[in-house]
């Protein structure tokens, strides 16, 4: 008899090394009201706050809270401090992520301001009042990273190339309008708000503003995005609803249960993928008593052992933590030993998984104190 099994997956996202190459400092974003040094409120103190929330691959950061009143007008965001030693032979790139809730009452502004009338269009016209974006959100309740492009004065193109790309699966999903600098530009802004929102339930949240000179030493958007689109996590259930195995896959061939494979139907970007195979056989955790991780709980380290005869069969091996979030990619040392700084991270738990070369696997849940 068959068995309806149902796989949904899902990307994860790992974490990269994002350079520090951004002309603006959000270490002022402290928990509180109204403006912070380099930001000034857009509406007032009450529609402006920061706290801390989680971002688009849940991380505990500093979010920029806009909470309309009931008028018509400016509803919480910023505009920066001017930025000085602005070249204009060089272009530059504006980003920053936005999460709108509850309703599309009013509309998200990405912008920007150059001095010595100096935002042009890419006809070369001049436009006092410069938006890469202004309107609604692809979705609500779901983080978006908006990028926009100020091209340098001698730019001749008439493409606009930024854009809005999905926080969750990192694809680009609007296009949005590119501008460029007159020759005589020095200094720069960043705007983003939330205007026009009479609906007092809504919210919006900012984080991560920044200007990268495109000098070849920025940010990647992927780096931005920090999403890892070859990471996958499956999970299987049985027809009565109850979980049978997961996966945590960082290699497309290995993404599947091994009894399931020819079956599997792929659909990528929280799609529900439902195939008919045969009921899938409890993983043998054959290996496992070659698996030492101590000490557990932990404060700060723990030390990962494993046997040769299990060392033999990884194919890889990583920490995750309970969003799903890719933390470490790991590789033994010559006597079988990696040694892994939980230091920095908060106390909860996380998951060793192993990925062995038969496609099955071993996960061991490590807990931080």
């Amino acid at each position: 008899m068959k068995t309806k099994l149902f796989y949904v997956v899902a990307f994860l996202v790992t974490s990269f090394s994002v350079n520090s190459q951004n002309l603006l400092n959000t270490n002022t974003w402290t928990v509180g009201f109204g403006s912070v040094s380099g930001f000034s409120q857009n509406g007032a103190t009450s529609e402006n706050s920061r706290e801390l929330g989680r971002n688009h691959i849940g991380e505990e950061v500093v979010l920029w809270k806009a909470t309309p009143d009931a008028s018509s007008n400016a509803d919480g965001g910023w505009n920066t401090s001017w930025v000085y030693g602005i070249d204009s032979n060089t272009s530059y790139r504006y980003s920053i992520w936005i999460k709108k809730t509850n309703s599309n009452d009013g509309h998200t502004y990405l912008g920007f301001y150059a001095n010595a009338s100096g935002s042009l269009r890419l006809n070369g016209t001049y436009n006092s009042n410069p938006y890469f974006f202004a309107g609604d959100l692809p979705k609500l309740n779901r983080w978006y990273l908006l990028v926009g492009y100020v091209h340098k004065s001698s730019h001749t193109g008439t493409t606009n190339t930024g854009g809005i790309y999905d926080g969750t699966t990192g694809e680009k999903v609007r296009t949005i309008t590119d501008f460029k600098l007159k020759s005589t530009v020095t200094a720069l802004r960043h705007r983003s708000y939330l205007y026009y929102d009479t609906n007092i339930l809504d919210r919006q949240y900012f984080y991560d503003p920044r200007i990268d000179p495109i000098n070849g030493n920025e940010p990647t958007i992927h780096e931005l995005l920090k999403i890892n689109n070859d990471s996958k996590i499956i999970l299987s259930y049985d027809a009565a609803g109850n979980q049978t195995q997961n996966f945590y896959c960082g290699d497309p061939s290995y993404c599947a249960p091994p009894t399931a494979r020819k079956q599997q139907k792929t659909i990528i970007h929280e799609e529900e993928v439902i195939a008919e195979a045969e009921p899938t056989e409890e993983i043998e955790p054959v290996y496992e008593s070659q698996l030492t991780v101590y000490p557990n709980p932990t404060e700060n380290k723990v030390l990962i052992r494993v046997q040769q005869e299990l060392l033999t069969q990884i194919h890889t091996i990583r920490i995750y933590n309970t969003n799903s979030t890719l933390l470490k990619n790991l590789s033994f040392n010559k006597a079988n030993k990696i040694e892994v700084d939980l230091t920095n991270k908060p106390a909860g738990v996380y998951f060793l998984h192993l990925h062995l070369k038969n496609g099955k696997s071993i996960t061991k849940k490590i807990i931080k104190k």
